[in-house]
């Protein structure tokens, strides 16, 4: 049975989705209406996937969250009391997480995952862990995928505005039956399940030709794209509705009619942050700047305490945070639990406590801390 508050939202959640966008919805052998507990997967390209998703079944499984959402105090409260979500860490085993599944399926309703745990920063399929395909040895329940393309190109994780009438592709389908589990390695269930999950809508809609015809598609994207493929010079990019700026060189490309990149060799962000990664070596050699809000987390009762405006750089290995009265260094060796949640939230655990950067450039900093672990891990 769907309880009283479900009743309530999922339509104004049905009302609000299809008013913003387009969508075309294939079940194949999926059944909408089953109120049967199943895993449901699905390929993770914008912050919506979650809930847009949830308004095409009868009875949908709970989804599992990245942690840090549950710190906003009304994020908490939309999750815990609104539309129920398991917690989980990113990179992290999580016990709590196991037996809060264990809970919700005994109680006789499914689990929502996202494999890849975070939504798509330039438009395609990253890393899944191997763990997933033990959990569904381990519960034994079918496997359901929502593969869906164009949610990238209509709501980009770091776009500040989404594209009115932008087409959602939704295909559905039984990946696995729960009875088929037990006899298949894990090693097979992994394999097919990168197979499936695979996307990019860049290629999607070179194919498909959907007309997205956006009007500030590019605001906001200078926040993940940190090298001008012109100059190579590095935080120098800005935007202007569809147009993508370089200080130095002036406009150097735009989103076209079909939100594909024009002016340049490529014309996909999957590209450019090829790109953009291959200058890390060289830039990692500077001092890098950015500046934005830091938090301290408690990870256990999901609250955060503002410790105010951060001047930051990265630069000889470490990490400097200058506040008004005080200065934290962070030794990058020492750094673990590296995440981007939300648009531009840096998070990281750093002796025993967990601290968190609302940044202007988050991108460039996330490249250059893995850069700089992994030269480290290296040798």
């Amino acid at each position: 049975m769907m309880n009283f508050k479900e009743k309530i939202i999922k339509p104004f959640l049905r009302l609000f989705y299809r008013s913003k966008f387009k969508f075309e919805v294939n079940y194949g052998d999926f059944d909408p209406k089953r109120t049967d507990p199943y895993f449901l997967i699905g390929n993770h390209s914008s912050l919506h996937d979650g809930l847009f998703t949830a308004t095409f079944l009868k009875k949908y499984p709970y989804p599992v969250i990245n942690a840090f959402m549950f710190v906003n105090r009304k994020m908490k409260f939309v999750l815990k009391k609104l539309i129920y979500s398991i917690p989980k860490r990113k990179g992290q085993s999580d016990i709590t997480t196991i037996r809060e599944m264990m809970k919700v399926i005994k109680g006789g309703r499914g689990v929502m995952l996202f494999p890849e745990g975070n939504s798509s920063f330039f438009g395609e399929q990253s890393e899944i862990p191997f763990s997933t395909v033990k959990l569904f040895k381990k519960f034994k329940l079918d496997v359901v995928i929502c593969k869906t393309n164009g949610s990238y190109l209509s709501a980009p994780r770091w776009g500040e505005k989404t594209t009115h009438n932008g087409l959602l592709e939704l295909n559905f389908k039984v990946l696995f039956k729960a009875n088929e589990l037990e006899n298949l390695s894990l090693e097979y269930i992994y394999e097919r399940l990168v197979e499936e999950m695979k996307f990019n809508d860049f290629d999607w809609n070179r194919e498909r030709k959907y007309l997205y015809k956006p009007k500030q598609r590019a605001l906001g994207v200078e926040n993940y794209l940190y090298v001008c493929p012109k100059c190579l010079s590095h935080q120098t990019i800005s935007t202007d509705k569809n147009d993508i700026y370089c200080k130095d060189c002036g406009r150097i490309a735009y989103f076209n009619e079909y939100s594909l990149i024009s002016g340049l060799d490529f014309d996909n962000l999957v590209d450019w942050d090829k790109l953009q990664k291959k200058q890390i070596p060289e830039i990692a050699k500077e001092e890098v700047y950015s500046k934005g809000l830091m938090y301290l987390v408690d990870t256990i009762k999901y609250r955060s305490k503002k410790l105010g405006v951060a001047e930051t750089k990265i630069f000889n290995n470490c990490l400097y945070a200058r506040l008004k009265h005080i200065e934290y260094v962070f030794d990058l060796d020492l750094l673990t639990g590296l995440t981007l949640t939300k648009k531009n939230e840096v998070s990281f655990d750093y002796e025993e406590k967990t601290y968190l950067f609302k940044l202007k450039d988050p991108m460039i900093y996330i490249d250059i801390i893995n850069y700089i672990k992994e030269r480290k891990n290296n040798g």
